[in-house]
């Protein structure tokens, strides 16, 4: 078995050997296909992206995912694959980053961009944000320090 090296950086931008990667079909196929690294090895990279014959070993500067724009209902990431939008499990990180889930146990931060979607109506409250989007309250409740995520 081979085994390759990744570095995704804060922007969610992939890197092997300090050459970013922007293929987009190449990069749907690694994310459609990243996991959390159970192997046992290398356990400073938290994740890995099977393929055939080849283990591709991933870290990370901060999440693996960026969902960068919304459409409709859809928040799109990597090569411009795209996820059923789910803001009823949206949540904050300890940093104040707006998470959504990507897959299996992996959480995907939101962009700004998103948040700035003038279809997204964000609220204050002193719990919580609401979200309302197509004619629904979403609750999003604050990072409280005194859990754990």
């Amino acid at each position: 078995m081979r085994i390759y090296f990744y570095r995704i950086d804060s922007n969610a931008r992939l890197f092997h050997e300090d050459s970013e990667l922007t293929d987009k079909k190449f990069l749907e196929f690694f994310f459609t296909h990243l996991e959390k690294n159970r192997t046992g090895k290398y356990p400073e990279y938290a994740y890995i992206s099977p393929c055939g014959k080849e283990m591709n070993f991933v870290r990370t500067e901060h999440y693996p995912v960026l969902f960068k724009h919304r459409i409709g209902d859809k928040l799109y990431y990597g090569g411009e694959k795209g996820i059923l939008f789910q803001p009823e499990n949206l949540k904050f990180d300890s940093f104040g980053n707006l998470l959504h889930p990507f897959q299996k146990e992996i959480w995907g931060r939101v962009s700004t961009e998103i948040l700035l979607d003038p279809e997204l109506e964000w609220r204050e409250n002193p719990e919580n944000w609401d979200l309302i989007w197509n004619g629904k309250n979403f609750l999003i409740p604050k990072f409280d320090p005194g859990l754990s995520d």
